[in-house]
């Protein structure tokens, strides 16, 4: 679809020329291939007169006398360049840099998208209609383009203006998780790529989005199944992209790009680990279903959370959990499981929790230490009341005070004032083992999301009593507690029910990954 070979028919939609072999088709209807929406034919010749309206009235405006560029073959060639130069180069400077402006903005984001998610971050400050627009403007003119100098303007300024558009229409389909996506910004990384590497100084750009459109058809192989040819097309995306980050360094034009490419870089990355993983444990349907629901969460955004769940990183650490639960299951592996009886097995992050109190009168006043455990459900993240009340998703072993505050009543003799017996007795448990024909719960937080929580919940036990003394939780690693399943609610075994967190009885196994 590049410049060269522009079809007669225009989408009345966004603007992009009109596939020609689709045109050719006796079918009234066309379906545009930069932004996938199908539009009567009639429609789309409709557009086009009305966009070349729009171009013979710019023009008149811009040349004097209202010359037609149908006529211009006959004007002395030098007449042409001071009309090109005194008339049309300014028009075309003042809103090119506008274009410009808003493609730089485009530049610095990551423009791709993981598979069975959406990305909404990314805002154009034009629509492709209009910069399809100006690209038919200078198409129109470039007939008075008779010098070098003029030629290289009006070439860099139909082809980046004519790769933005086809960016533009890309910005749309990242937020759009439908069947085809990939295809169609596949078409339009092609279209930008071939623009990019004919105007002088964006090679980077070129190579970038080369890039992309191979990660967008292995995106689509990998969503029809495909998997060995999906990690394929990841591995030469992912090459195409370092290539082009390593021309990046002193070039003026494109060096916006970097942290983008970046960012593209460790997608590519996450996409070949995440067909590593499909294949290696055996690319069934179950696998497949699961990764697609690790992408296609959406997690509550609320306040300080939603930077770090919308982090792309954190999938790595999620998939790699994923892994260690099939390899369990399929009797390859094993995972830490506590003791106990349960036909699935619910992961939660052991934190190893320390503190200090006070305790005795007067003379006889000491302070004790305290090594002690709590539990947090591994798939808090879900859960919009645990982001925003962190006691929800813990097994509050502070609690049993009640009101009364957790230093009330003290005697001298308290070795610990927290009441956390079966949570010791379930982590004292932990074994690693296979799974024995158990179902399992996929982890979906990673980590740092658990030392995150554990601080919260500290910081909720401290502000309600200023003589307890908490140190920083320390993330042991995940464990499984088997439970019983109960159509699709979970009830737990012996004494933890009396320090369940809140959040579990809530959770609904058909929003959770169980395998």
């Amino acid at each position: 679809m590049g410049l060269e070979t522009m079809t007669a028919l225009r989408c009345k939609y966004c603007g992009a020329p009109l596939d020609a072999e689709d045109l050719k088709e006796d079918s009234p209807y066309v379906t545009c291939s930069s932004c996938g929406t199908t539009q009567q034919k009639l429609d789309a010749q409709a557009y086009l007169d009305q966009l070349m309206g729009q171009v013979r009235s710019w023009i008149n405006k811009a040349v004097p006398g209202g010359m037609s560029m149908a006529a211009s073959q006959s004007v002395d060639s030098v007449a042409r360049h001071n009309i090109f130069m005194t008339n049309i180069k300014p028009r075309i400077d003042q809103e090119f840099s506008q274009l410009k402006f808003g493609l730089i903005s485009v530049l610095s984001h990551c423009m791709m998208v993981m598979p069975f998610s959406t990305d909404h971050s990314v805002k154009a400050n034009h629509t492709p209609s209009a910069v399809f627009e100006f690209g038919a403007k200078m198409k129109e003119v470039s007939p008075l383009a008779m010098s070098q100098e003029s030629n290289t303007i009006l070439s860099e300024a139909m082809y980046v203006s004519d790769a933005y558009a086809m960016l533009i229409n890309n910005i749309t389909l990242m937020g759009e998780d439908k069947p085809g996506r990939f295809i169609l910004m596949m078409n339009n990384f092609v279209t930008a790529s071939d623009d990019f590497s004919r105007a002088a100084g964006y090679e980077p750009a070129a190579l970038r989005f080369a890039g992309l459109a191979l990660l967008c058809q292995g995106g689509e192989s990998l969503m029809n199944g495909d998997v060995p040819t999906a990690y394929n097309l990841f591995q030469q995306g992912n090459a195409k992209l370092k290539e082009a980050s390593s021309k990046l360094m002193g070039n003026l034009k494109v060096a916006v790009m970097g942290q983008a490419v970046k960012q593209e870089l460790v997608i590519s990355e996450s996409l070949i680990e995440l067909t590593s993983y499909v294949n290696s444990l055996g690319g069934s349907r179950e696998v497949f279903d699961a990764v697609r629901k690790i992408f296609g969460y959406h997690y509550p955004a609320q306040g300080n959370w939603a930077f770090m769940l919308n982090d792309k990183n954190r999938n790595g650490e999620i998939l790699s959990n994923l892994s260690a639960c099939i390899k369990a299951k399929s009797g390859e592996g094993t995972v830490a499981i506590a003791a106990g009886s349960g036909d699935v097995l619910v992961p939660f992050w052991d934190v190893e929790l320390r503190y200090s109190f006070q305790t005795g009168t007067m003379w006889k006043k000491r302070t004790v230490e305290v090594q002690d455990s709590i539990l947090i459900s591994a798939n808090f993240v879900i859960d919009a009341q645990s982001l925003s009340n962190p006691q929800q998703s813990v097994t509050d072993v502070f609690k049993a005070n009640g009101g009364n505050g957790f230093l009330a009543g003290l005697t001298g003799n308290e070795s610990k004032i927290t009441s956390s017996g079966p949570v010791d007795s379930i982590c004292k448990s932990v074994a690693q083992n296979g799974i024995s024909g158990r179902a399992i719960i996929v982890p979906l937080s990673t980590k740092r999301e658990a030392e995150r929580q554990a601080e919260n919940y500290l910081q909720v036990i401290s502000s309600s009593d200023n003589k307890l003394k908490l140190v920083n939780p320390e993330i042991r690693g995940l464990i499984y507690v088997p439970f019983t399943r109960s159509g699709n609610s979970l009830t737990p075994n012996g004494d933890f029910k009396n320090l369940l967190p809140d959040c579990i009885p809530k959770t609904n196994l058909e929003n959770l990954i169980l395998l």
